[in-house]
């Protein structure tokens, strides 16, 4: 599943990372100071929901969801998001939400599948009314505050 963010295409990748494409998460992750060591880079791609390519097929972006389990034994996923410092455009981000939104809304259909998506605010301009605004469009509601202080969000996915 794709969809084209003019010129760039969202691709819907969860659970079928191929080799190729993994180590050019990799050294994507590298190459931008995004992550510091190959072995969290490795780990990490396996989470990878989402990639964000440039019409030459470069990587200019990528979104994860890690799968964890909550107190009360239910699963959810933990959304993080990278998109190149020279590729961030206004509504990329949003594209690879909504795309991650709909992969998740999927699964959560599957038994015992993740039922929430959750996302810790460590952009301070994610903080803004009006970006709080664009995250509540989304389903996303504030639900706390994470240790170092960041705000927590979360959408439920069923």
């Amino acid at each position: 599943m794709t969809s084209t963010t003019q010129p760039f295409r969202v691709q819907w990748v969860f659970g079928q990372v191929a080799e190729a494409l993994r180590r050019q998460i990799v050294s994507f992750w590298l190459q931008q100071g995004a992550l510091s060591h190959a072995d969290e880079a490795w780990r990490r791609s396996f989470e990878v929901a989402c990639v964000l390519q440039e019409a030459s097929g470069g990587l200019a972006g990528v979104c994860t969801v890690a799968i964890h389990i909550d107190d009360q034994a239910r699963c959810y996923g933990f959304v993080r998001m990278f998109i190149r410092p020279d590729c961030r455009r206004p509504g990329l981000n949003m594209q690879l939400i909504e795309r991650t939104i709909e992969g998740f809304t999927q699964l959560a259909r599957e038994p015992g599948g993740p039922q929430r998506l959750v996302a810790t605010i460590e952009n301070r301009k994610l903080e803004r009314k009006a970006a709080q605004r664009i995250l509540a469009r989304l389903g996303f509601v504030h639900a706390g505050v994470a240790p170092h202080g960041e705000r927590v969000m979360q959408r439920r996915l069923g």
